[in-house]
């Protein structure tokens, strides 16, 4: 069974960072997304779930900037982003993001890996190295910061990918799949880290196929199928819903 937050944020006391409102996508004339309505708070971890084809990853594309909805909008603090660019809201938006797949700099060395992120994102050159020196040593990364980024262990890459990701100081962070092709002591890590950053203040959206792994630390989730939100709240009310079951959890799930 997997462990679970020993607390969940049940009141949050300023307005939502992130808010997707209405959103809708089509795809080779295939609806993808309809209306799909969500809102996460400054600090809040939450869930983003559903079967294979829901509309998952169309939604991190769309609250990225890769992807244009074809309707609604996505809103930083009340602010409409919805027609900035992808490094326009990762740069003034301070929005993070950690793809599915491998994306470690593989020819870099670990250090390196954070110094080339560092030297676009930081302009003081000091504040470069303390801030690569400050996430090795966080992420338990000093020992390996001259291994090549290619030969480091699954988990170490996930730590890698992660520790880079936190260059930019960002305030939203999506993460898509961050326990894919890990162990389960590393996906423990993983869940660690992800709530170290909750108390540093970052919100943080996640999706991945484990379900147990994503509520046993969000705060609040959504469930996605068909395209649309079926069922949203705090774990335990979600898993109980009955549509939630039939169409995604199966009758005898739980965490």
């Amino acid at each position: 069974m997997a462990s679970i937050k020993k607390f969940r944020i049940l009141k949050f006391k300023s307005k939502p960072i992130l808010t997707a409102k209405g959103i809708s996508k089509t795809i080779n004339k295939r609806l993808i997304l309809r209306k799909i309505d969500f809102e996460i708070n400054k600090g809040e971890i939450f869930g983003l779930l559903g079967p294979n084809g829901a509309g998952k990853s169309v939604t991190f594309n769309v609250l990225l900037g890769i992807m244009k909805a074809d309707f609604g909008n996505v809103f930083v603090e009340g602010k409409k982003i919805t027609n900035y660019a992808i490094h326009e809201r990762a740069k003034k938006f301070k929005i993070g993001y950690i793809p599915q797949n491998d994306s470690v700099f593989k020819g870099l060395s670990c250090e390196d890996n954070l110094r080339a992120i560092a030297e676009i994102t930081i302009k003081d050159k000091v504040k470069q190295e303390s801030v690569i020196q400050e996430l090795l040593s966080e992420f338990n990364l000093s020992h390996l910061r001259n291994v090549i980024a290619n030969n480091l262990s699954g988990g170490e890459k996930k730590k890698l990918v992660i520790a880079r990701s936190l260059v930019n100081n960002p305030r939203i962070l999506l993460m898509d799949e961050p326990y894919g092709a890990v162990d389960p002591i590393n996906i423990d890590m993983i869940k660690k880290i992800i709530i170290n950053l909750q108390k540093k203040g970052v919100s943080v959206l996640i999706t991945d196929h484990s379900a147990q792994n994503v509520l046993s630390i969000v705060d609040r989730c959504s469930i996605i199928s068909g395209g649309e939100i079926i069922v949203g709240g705090k774990p335990e009310e979600i898993i109980r819903n009955n549509k939630a079951r039939q169409l995604y959890f199966g009758e005898n799930f739980n965490i």
